[in-house]
């Protein structure tokens, strides 16, 4: 057996290893997410599909604003190319969460720059991105708390939307405020 390969037993290389523990620690902290019910991007509980929602409960809006108008209290799905369930997560953490204002309008520049110059389409899970009315794009945002009734709720216009509560508000420098 000149010709053949050795048989090779065990872990004898660290990046086995190496790839191997990852990849059970990657998993080992995704059933922790699952199993607590937590969305911490890019860990996810998959919950969308399992779990009942009380009758009123919170969720995040955003008006864009732009010169030719304002698009008021929209879902934010549309402010990320990423999966909506993950979108919502990610703007509690960035808005509610870290207390750094700082990071707070680098997020929202970035969040309208993409918005303005790169759009996405939906895809799956993905939704649309928001469009600006008018060609000279969204010059600022401003994101909402608000409450849905389910008892009143339609989700195909998505109203009423109840107790709206401004979070964060941030306009663009470079643009003249009226």
């Amino acid at each position: 057996m000149s010709g053949s390969a050795p048989v090779r037993r065990g872990w004898r290389t660290l990046s086995e290893a190496l790839l191997v523990t990852a990849g059970a620690g990657y998993l080992g902290a995704q059933l922790w997410h699952t199993w607590k019910d937590r969305n911490r991007w890019p860990l996810c509980s998959y919950n969308m599909f399992n779990r009942t929602l009380p009758s009123r409960f919170p969720q995040p809006r955003v008006t864009l604003h732009d010169p030719a108008g304002s698009q008021e209290l929209l879902p934010v799905y549309g402010l990320l190319p990423l999966e909506f369930f993950r979108v919502v997560s990610i703007m509690a953490e960035v808005f509610l969460v870290n207390q750094d204002e700082a990071i707070k309008h680098r997020f929202a520049e970035r969040v309208l720059r993409r918005l303005n110059t790169r759009p996405w389409a939906a895809f799956d899970e993905v939704h649309a991105s928001h469009r600006p009315l008018g060609p000279a794009g969204f010059h600022g945002l401003d994101l909402y708390a608000v409450t849905l009734d389910l008892d009143d709720y339609d989700p195909r216009v998505d109203r009423p939307l109840h107790q709206p509560e401004l979070l964060f508000s941030y306009r663009r420098p470079d643009v003249p405020q009226a």
